[in-house]
């Protein structure tokens, strides 16, 4: 039996096609025959979009847990220049300024990483409060008038011993100027108030704490200040 020339040359471009996409990998391969190099999505993306909506609902402990677990060297990464990070460390520090220092992650987070996270001592509440003041001032000079941000510093600094005369001074201004953007900036400045022996402020911040939370306890519970 003879094999004709015209057949032989079919099955030799076959047996091409196919050594082709044998050889191909799955993902360099798309509709239509082009080729694409492969995408790698960084997860951190999605995991600090979480901990941000977390930390919004007002549980700042998970909030704080998702960060650490995801970027647990933050505290030694150069923050400048990278979005990401600073979203990350926004999270973490607002976290920090609401627990007074403390975070109690032992559910959260393994153990080995957790360092003075934790605020076991009365110094590393400050240096968790020191971080956190100074992650904040130095985003706000970035985004210079950002009410949230703001705000969040007033509230950090409420926290951290010596900060209480800028921390009015911040959230009296956002006040006089409805700009206090969360209801535990309010929180914060009611406390701030009552230090100063102004009842009727502390009162009628507190209400505005309450109308902004919602019928969420957070204006009901306090956090001992680090000192």
């Amino acid at each position: 039996m003879t094999i004709s020339k015209r057949c032989i040359q079919k099955v030799v471009v076959a047996m091409s096609v196919v050594g082709l996409l044998v050889s191909a990998s799955p993902s360099s391969l798309a509709c239509g025959g082009d080729w694409y190099p492969e995408v790698q999505i960084d997860p951190r993306i999605r995991g600090v979009a979480a901990a941000e909506r977390t930390l919004a609902k007002g549980n700042y402990v998970a909030a704080a847990g998702s960060v650490v677990r995801m970027i647990p060297q933050i505290e030694t990464l150069q923050i400048k220049g990278d979005p990401l990070l600073a979203r990350a460390a926004r999270v973490l520090s607002v976290a920090i300024a609401r627990g007074g220092g403390k975070l109690e992650l032992e559910r959260e987070v393994p153990a080995q990483i957790l360092g003075h996270w934790l605020g076991k001592t009365k110094r590393d509440q400050v240096e968790n409060l020191a971080w956190s003041v100074a992650t904040l001032r130095h985003e706000l000079t970035l985004r210079n008038g950002d009410p949230g941000l703001t705000t969040e510093l007033g509230e950090a600094l409420s926290m951290f011993a010596g900060g209480e005369d800028e921390a009015r001074t911040i959230l009296e201004s956002l006040a006089a100027r409805d700009l206090v953007a969360s209801p535990q900036g309010y929180k914060a400045l009611a406390a701030l108030r009552l230090r100063q022996g102004d009842e009727a402020g502390q009162k009628l911040a507190m209400k505005r704490c309450q109308s902004m939370a919602s019928g969420s306890k957070v204006c009901e519970s306090s956090v001992p200040r680090a000192s």
